[in-house]
């Protein structure tokens, strides 16, 4: 082999006060020291040294530079390193021949291309050796801690992707400073565990389930070949983002962030004005940077060329359902459809379906529009190019500025493709289904609860779904899996719902929201259609109380003009959302024990009745009525109380007939 195409090397990190300290060890030394190096500093060198031969992945031109560079004094009187050359990183990086070194401890030395005017020489003082070294800075998802997690002790603590991947088992949940956030984080999670582990099969699945770790070989496996794509800061193919906007002036990092008062995004709490200079941290602009792609309002963005105008990105048009296990890997897996693209699963997936990161090349900067390859091209879908500006290097680094501009309009109808949302045609008055409507995603309302939705979200109906509505496609996969043992026939999981509101213009955000609702494993697997008429008609207990209480309201507004009383509402509905859960853990625990639901039923109709009436009783104390007011007053209390007597008797009438042959058992 020509000797100009090996050369061996000892790595050194260079230190902030311009020492050198070997890869691997603690040791600060000068490499312009003639004596004769220890044994420990020999033990030092010998694990940081490597062997470069130019081949696949190491470009001669490469290997040829770092062998022109001359022996550093240190090494000189040593009849093993009189040969070696030093590497010096700045950053785990160091640019040569063209080319930038890149080291971590994970995975070692690799190359990546860069521009010659974007490189600099740089002269180590007093080393004996030229060291070429990156202008750059570096921040490396896979070893830096950035997601956010609750462990199972309670703390909160940041890991890295990597870490987090092999640490679910110990991790209670993702959490997040917002809740889109916290629903694009599990979207993107989801999309990479895909990517690493399928699973092709359902015994691929169970394999996963039954492992107390999720396997380690199989993600160094997959992060070798795509180590360099998750690069905060990569010269060419920065993670999530366009290297090629690098030509248009960055704004404020506020841009990034929605709470911030800064262009057209007035917000109501933030104190920060758009003079005001925003820095974020890698690991604040990383977290807001995926959640941008997902839920970024539509509306006028920086051009890059003459396009200002962006679409909403795709996860404002449903509430995005995420199904939480007992621990961050059970959620992994409870969401994780069959996935084998060559087989196109899950439905609508192509062999080429890759997230993002796994592009060839970075994006194009101009805005496009296609349909999705697949599943995780879906989940980490490129709604904007993005190029985020830092300053600093190191523990120093800072995002000081960022370039938004409009990317790649999504060409797709939701409801064949989205497999983390409910969807639903709308009802007539008669509460038919309305033939001309188009199936619609389920949506959080602010102050109505999305557990309104528990039909659509939790309950399969032989005849319907797939016509009128849809569930979570996870749901049925956990129906499957509970029929064969697969998982527990009485275990009772989490609905994450998470959801933005937009203004008129869906330009900007209005309001953000997460809300959970419970899913008992006998709820998912019931095939009849009793279970979803006593739900149906359980909440529409709750709509008929809701409706007797505007009623009472609006009859006294109307009469007196009447505009000081706060809405009635904001009193009602959100203090439903828990008796409801405890709802439906009692409906499902009916169905595992083959036992009446009545008990359920009753204790959920005692509630909403209480609820409302407690509810009318205090809006009569706090109402401000005095004399002729006060008579109305009353006389439209009354009337509330009749009005919710009927509908829990016409309630009571309806239910009878879903739940005979079973209540003898129990009442």
């Amino acid at each position: 082999m020509d000797p100009l195409l090996t050369v061996d090397v000892v790595l050194f990190r260079a230190t902030r006060n311009g020492r050198f300290v070997p890869v691997g060890a603690d040791l600060p030394l000068d490499l312009t020291d003639p004596a004769e190096p220890t044994e420990d500093l020999l033990r030092a060198l010998d694990g940081a040294s490597v062997s470069l031969a130019a081949g696949p992945g190491l470009p001669a031109e490469v290997v040829r530079a770092v062998a022109a560079t001359p022996v550093p004094r240190l090494f000189q009187s040593s009849s093993w390193l009189y040969r070696h050359r030093a590497v010096i990183l700045t950053d785990n990086k160091c640019a040569v021949g063209g080319h930038v070194l890149h080291y971590t401890d994970l995975f070692g030395l690799y190359v990546t291309e860069v521009e010659p005017e974007s490189a600099a020489v740089v002269t180590a003082k007093d080393t004996g050796t030229k060291c070429p070294a990156i202008a750059t800075t570096s921040f490396d998802l896979l070893t830096q801690p950035w997601i956010p997690v609750v462990g199972d002790d309670g703390e909160t603590r940041q890991l890295s992707l990597r870490d987090v991947v092999l640490n679910a088992h110990t991790i209670r949940q993702i959490t997040a400073e917002i809740p889109t956030m916290a629903a694009a984080l599990h979207r993107f999670l989801l999309a990479f565990f895909h990517r690493v582990y399928g699973p092709e099969s359902e015994a691929a699945w169970q394999e996963l389930w039954t492992t107390e770790q999720l396997p380690t070989e199989a993600l160094d496996t997959y992060l070798h070949r795509h180590r360099h794509r998750f690069d905060l800061f990569h010269p060419e193919v920065p993670f999530m983002q366009c290297a090629k906007l690098a030509s248009l002036t960055p704004a404020t990092a506020a841009k990034l962030v929605p709470y911030r008062a800064v262009g057209n995004n007035v917000t109501l709490f933030d104190h920060t004005t758009a003079a005001d200079r925003v820095t974020l941290s890698p690991q604040e602009a990383a977290r807001w940077l995926v959640t941008v792609q997902a839920f970024d309002p539509g509306g006028m963005k920086t051009p890059y060329e003459k396009d200002k105008s962006s679409e909403r990105a795709p996860c404002n048009d449903f509430g995005v359902v995420v199904v939480e296990g007992g621990s961050l890997k059970e959620t992994l897996l409870l969401n994780a459809l069959v996935y084998w693209p060559d087989h196109q699963k899950p439905m609508m997936t192509a062999p080429d379906d890759r997230p993002v990161w796994e592009e060839e090349t970075g994006p194009s900067p101009r805005p496009d529009k296609r349909t999705a390859r697949g599943w995780t091209d879906l989940l980490t879908w490129p709604s904007r190019r993005v190029l985020l500006s830092a300053t600093g290097s190191g523990e120093n680094t800072l995002v000081e500025g960022v370039v938004i501009t409009p990317g790649t309009r999504l060409d797709a109808s939701l409801v064949d493709e989205e497999w983390m949302a409910a969807f639903r045609r709308p009802r007539d008055a008669k509460g038919r289904f309305k033939k001309d409507a188009p199936v619609l995603p389920v949506r959080l309302h602010p102050l109505r609860g999305v557990w309104r939705h528990s039909v659509e979200l939790l309950i399969t109906d032989v005849w319907e779904e797939g016509k009128n509505r849809r569930r979570p496609a996870a749901l049925d996969q956990i129906s499957e899996l509970a029929e064969r043992r697969l998982i527990p026939l009485n275990a009772v999981y989490t609905l994450r719902v998470f959801g933005q509101r937009l203004d008129s213009k869906a330009s900007v955000i209005e309001a953000w929201m997460e809300e959970r609702v419970p899913a008992p494993v006998p709820l998912l697997r019931a095939k009849d259609e009793n279970l979803g008429a006593i739900i149906g008609h359980a909440i529409a207990l709750a709509d008929d109380a809701g409706s007797a209480l505007r009623s009472f309201q609006a009859e006294y507004r109307k009469e007196f003009r009447d505009t000081t009383t706060p809405d009635i509402d904001h009193q009602y509905w959100p203090r439903l959302s828990r008796p409801f859960g405890a709802f439906l853990v009692a409906l499902g625990d009916a169905r595992d024990k083959d036992r009446s639901e009545l008990p359920a039923i009753q204790a959920w109709a005692r509630q909403v009745k209480r609820l409302a009436a407690t509810v009318a009783d205090r809006w009569v104390t706090g109402s401000p009525a005095r004399g002729r007011a006060m008579v109305a007053l009353g006389k439209h209390h009354g009337v509330f109380h009749s009005r919710l007597a009927v509908s829990e008797r016409t309630f009571h009438a309806k239910i009878f007939a879903y739940t005979t042959g079973k209540e003898g058992t129990d009442v």
